[in-house]
């Protein structure tokens, strides 16, 4: 209702003017005639401005945000690129400091989803001449070994559902490594009389037969008295090698091989 009353007004606006020029001079009719074009070509002239300077300053918006974008995407490259290069050069140090020629790089290339934390896959396989039980390490420390070798790809299982002979550098104290959470370990079976410190390294004895000695298992993170064999030592250790996220690993060629 509201609008059709303006559209009334409007109209009877329009009549109401119409008259009134009609009824002026005929000169005078020209003149208002004039100026009323003159303002109807000024106000069509600046609205067409603003209409064209909005489309410019709309395509102008849109060129900064595409570029902002290509930017983002950019800085994200670079950034990947610059962690990939940390990682091959720690590759690389690692390689350096085992010269033997035993050691096979080879790259994270699967996980099995009903297994996630236990097993990964990698992209070499009897191609480079792997075979089972050959150990998987990176240079922060032993990951695993390989249970299942293809043609190109093999399986590796982690150590977190196995149990591993370990020394601890220094004490020269054995024990057994065994999984608890996440990337946490016990070294179970460490004679009381040991000394034993917070921040040792624990290292593979060799002993077994699958890990050869000296690879890095974790530092030891608490020591408390064995409450139920006061004989031994309770050694709490943590691993630096980050299960989750590994993307590059090594297999350890045995030397009888």
């Amino acid at each position: 209702m509201a609008q059709r009353n303006r559209d009334f007004i409007s109209i009877g606006l329009c009549i109401l003017a119409a008259l009134t020029l009609l009824g002026l001079p005929d000169d005078r009719q020209e003149v208002v005639a004039g100026q009323l074009r003159r303002s109807a070509w000024s106000t069509g002239q600046w609205v067409f401005s603003r209409v064209i300077h909005f489309a410019r300053g709309e395509q102008r918006a849109q060129h900064l945000l595409t570029q902002n974008v290509a930017l983002a995407l950019e800085n994200m490259h670079l950034r990947e690129a610059a962690e990939e290069n940390r990682r091959l050069r720690q590759a690389l140090l690692f390689r350096q400091r085992n010269p033997t020629g035993e050691v096979i790089p080879a790259e994270v290339i699967g996980r099995d989803p009903d297994q996630m934390f236990d097993v990964l896959v990698i992209n070499a396989g009897r191609d480079v001449g792997l075979q089972p039980d050959w150990p998987v390490i990176t240079a922060a420390g032993l990951v695993g070994h390989i249970k299942v070798v293809d043609h190109h790809s093999s399986v590796v299982r982690l150590i977190f559902d196995a149990r591993v002979s370990a020394v601890v550098q220094g004490s020269r104290a054995h024990g057994v490594v065994s999984p608890t959470t996440g990337n946490r370990f016990l070294l179970e079976y460490v004679d009381a009389s040991k000394d034993i410190k917070v921040g040792d390294l624990v290292v593979s004895s060799g002993m077994g037969g699958r890990y050869p000695k000296g690879i890095t298992i974790g530092v030891i993170t608490d020591v408390s008295a064995e409450e139920q064999e006061p004989l031994f030592k309770q050694v709490g250790l943590e691993s630096e090698v980050d299960f989750w996220g590994l993307e590059e690993v090594f297999v350890l060629k045995p030397g009888d091989v």
